[in-house]
């Protein structure tokens, strides 16, 4: 029983595979062209599907850190401050640190760039599909705090306590709290 490109299209949204729905009559059209083999095209639509999940759950796991932004090494200014240790900082972003069940403490005045490379280090962390949570330090003690009061305490701590990464970012800077935060 073979089917028309309609019943494949509504058979490959039934099964919620997206990423080979929206490739399918390229991949149909070149699959034509080059005469390629079944397993051939087959494979091209597989590899769609896979980028397409792919990407959407690092989608995803950028919402869900509580990044604002996107940053990268590529757009560090190294020039405002030449004494920064270039390469243990790479290292940090390759994010192996993680992997292997480490901690990174970035300490430094105000200004450096220290955010900066913790949401690089974030943004790398994402990439490898870790569960990667960001908070400036007093967003985080809101959280907490609205947490406690809400009786969400239990799935905040649990959000914090699952992520692969953990960034608490400006702990130390002061930043006015809620007066019944205390």
């Amino acid at each position: 029983m073979s089917m028309t490109m309609v019943e494949i299209e509504k058979q490959l949204k039934n099964l919620r595979l997206s990423g080979m729905l929206a490739t399918l009559e390229s991949r149909a059209l070149q699959a034509s062209q080059c005469n390629a083999v079944l397993v051939e095209a087959l494979s091209w639509l597989l590899q769609d599907e896979m980028d397409h999940r792919s990407s959407n759950l690092r989608q995803r796991r950028f919402k869900a850190s509580g990044l604002s932004e996107l940053k990268t090494l590529t757009e560090f200014d190294w020039s405002f401050n030449p004494k920064l240790p270039k390469r243990e900082i790479y290292e940090l972003v390759t994010a192996k640190f993680i992997q292997n069940g480490e901690h990174a403490l970035l300490i430094g005045a105000p200004g450096t760039g220290k955010s900066h490379i913790a949401k690089t280090i974030a943004h790398a962390s994402i990439q490898l599909f870790q569960k990667t949570v960001y908070r400036e330090a007093n967003v985080f003690f809101e959280d907490m705090f609205e947490a406690e009061q809400t009786g969400k305490i239990k799935k905040v701590l649990k959000l914090f306590s699952e992520a692969d990464l953990l960034i608490i970012d400006d702990l130390f800077l002061r930043k006015k709290m809620p007066s019944d935060a205390a």
